[in-house]
């Protein structure tokens, strides 16, 4: 696992901001050090117990200072280029109360938006950004900009489930707002797209909390996982056989099929748009190609995995160490 580098004495100017065994991030940082392009790698777990943050506003508006373990850190002023990849939650000491707990990771979640404040900084993304991009923001943005959407209700009442799928005429799936992890009783699952039966329609667990429900897209040929960096596209069909993961390919990816895939020019334009709308540099997308040929986007994930995939895993390792070393914002 690479952790950092310092090549040549050179202080780091790249921010990598993830957790401790992150193998998609070890790819780009392993072109990284072999372009010689230094580096800091840590986690938001990693403070305040064992990073240290330094900062004092200058009379330029600049705040100037350092963020650093005992090993190594970076120079805020020499800073070019962040990559909030996957961090995890601060980590406090287990003395402290809950009301004490909460108290301080309010302070540090501020204080680390130091680094948002730094001029000509890359960010990919900034976390405020990948924070916004909800569902109903992104499918908002993708109809803005020319994309298809499957019809879509959000409700928490029962009664207007029945009518939109008599609107739409069609069977209806439900997807989660957020998060598909779950924890229940110390056990770890994952919450897919569910195809919901016409009797579970009026249910009236729907009245408990916000629900999104969909047009199923029922004349499937295949799906697209759609990789975006700094508005290069790496497209890629996905396709899964008979069974589980046909209406949702995460429930059998050890089936799954992959090919090169070619966009039309409007989705390309289209997908462009959308990430500028939303203020991404960096997301997967997922799209549903019907047999008709028309493309449905179906999920945008600003912080979605992509190394698993031997098709584009080169290519999108040296995208990725390209944009980091370039720095521009």
């Amino acid at each position: 696992m690479i952790l950092d580098s310092a090549r040549g004495g050179l202080p780091p100017h790249v921010l990598v901001v993830t957790y401790a065994l992150d193998p998609t991030a070890d790819y780009v940082l392993s072109e990284l050090n072999a372009r010689r392009v230094p580096f800091w790698r840590t986690d938001l777990a990693d403070f305040p117990t064992r990073t240290r943050l330094h900062a004092r506003l200058g009379p330029s508006g600049r705040w100037l200072g350092s963020a650093h373990d005992d090993v190594r850190g970076i120079d805020l002023s020499q800073l070019r280029a962040v990559w909030w990849r996957k961090p995890t939650p601060f980590a406090f000491a287990a003395t402290m109360s809950e009301p004490e707990r909460r108290f301080a990771r309010s302070q540090a979640r501020h204080a680390w938006t130091v680094l948002s404040s730094l001029p000509e900084v890359l960010w990919v993304n900034r976390p405020e950004r990948n924070g916004d991009c909800t569902k109903p923001v992104q499918l908002a943005a993708a109809v803005e900009s020319g994309l298809h959407v499957p019809d879509t209700l959000i409700t928490n009442d029962p009664a207007d489930v029945a009518e939109f799928a008599r609107e739409v005429g069609g069977p209806l799936v439900t997807k989660v707002l957020g998060g598909i992890v779950h924890t229940e009783g110390g056990k770890r699952g994952q919450l897919y797209t569910r195809r919901v039966p016409p009797e579970q329609y009026g249910d009236p667990r729907i009245a408990l909390t916000a629900h999104l429900f969909q047009r199923e897209i029922t004349h499937k040929a295949y799906e697209i996982r759609v990789t975006v960096v700094d508005g290069q596209l790496f497209p890629v069909t996905v396709h899964a056989p008979a069974g589980p993961g046909r209406l949702d390919w995460r429930r059998d990816t050890r089936n799954l099929t992959y090919a090169p895939a070619r966009l039309p020019g409007y989705l390309r334009d289209g997908i462009r748009e959308m990430m500028r709308r939303l203020g991404l540099v960096y997301a997967a997308l997922d799209f549903i190609v019907d047999r008709a040929g028309a493309h449905w986007l179906v999920d945008v994930n600003p912080g979605g995995q992509w190394a698993w995939i031997d098709l584009t895993r080169d290519a999108l390792t040296q995208a990725l160490a390209d944009l980091l070393e370039k720095g521009t914002a």
